[in-house]
């Protein structure tokens, strides 16, 4: 399994995937110190997990399955490696990626923002950015399932509209852990201190409390086990045959 990440890794070595995930982080920081003055490091992590970390995503993910389509899944057919090991090599790949975007997120962002005089805390935002990583996780087999049956541009279109819209209308429910897209904008408030919207929480405020951060991440981490599983079967089956 190792040697199939290296290989996906290596495949991806020169492409705009890979460089996106060192460019998003950039462009979130230099979004929020452009349009929120002292509020820049609040509006950093806002725009990251409501509108660039799910674009960066989709995008990753939804390529990792165009490229190989457009080589008619040759790459993978001519391996003599079943197709559901093929399939999670390409899930851990990714998932690598996530964690790493994620990471730069919050070493620049707390290198910066030491000049921001609204901040996060940085074992808050260390916090906030890992609970991203693994609330995103299941997105990824999703993503690239996805693409097999709907093509490269309506599987990104798809995702970020799904997860912007209930984002925004389910994340601060209390029901918001029947809508996995909504869990990882409701787990971070406790730690980035702020609204889905990107308002600075209030004292006293019921997001602040950190009691259903736990059941949260358990609930994607388990999605994310159960959709790579299910999806890796799906495509040992020809589920990548579909456009």
């Amino acid at each position: 399994m190792f040697g199939i990440i290296q290989s996906e890794l290596l495949k991806m070595r020169h492409t705009f995937s890979m460089k996106l995930i060192i460019l998003a982080p950039l462009v979130a920081l230099l979004l929020g110190y452009l349009l929120s003055g002292s509020y820049a490091l609040l509006s950093t992590y806002n725009w990251w997990y409501f509108m660039i970390l799910p674009l960066v995503v989709s995008l990753c993910s939804a390529s990792m399955i165009a490229r190989e389509k457009k080589s008619g899944m040759q790459n993978i057919v001519s391996l003599p490696i079943r197709f559901n090991k093929i399939w999670l090599g390409k899930t851990a790949a990714l998932a690598i990626m996530l964690f790493v975007t994620n990471l730069f997120l919050w070493i620049v962002t707390t290198v910066v923002g030491m000049s921001a005089s609204v901040t996060v805390f940085p074992m808050d935002g260390l916090i906030g950015c890992m609970l991203l990583f693994l609330t995103y996780l299941w997105q990824i087999p999703v993503i690239m399932q996805l693409a097999c049956f709907m093509g490269y541009i309506k599987t990104v279109f798809v995702s970020l509209a799904v997860n912007t819209i209930l984002s925004a209308v389910c994340a601060e429910k209390e029901w918001f852990l029947f809508v996995p897209c909504a869990i990882p904008a409701r787990v971070v408030c406790p730690f980035f201190k702020m609204h889905v919207n990107g308002i600075p929480l209030e004292d006293g405020s019921p997001l602040l409390s950190v009691g259903y951060v736990l059941p949260a991440v358990i609930v994607s981490v388990m999605f994310a086990l159960a959709v790579s599983w299910g999806s890796s079967k799906l495509f040992s089956r020809g589920g990548w045959a579909h456009e």
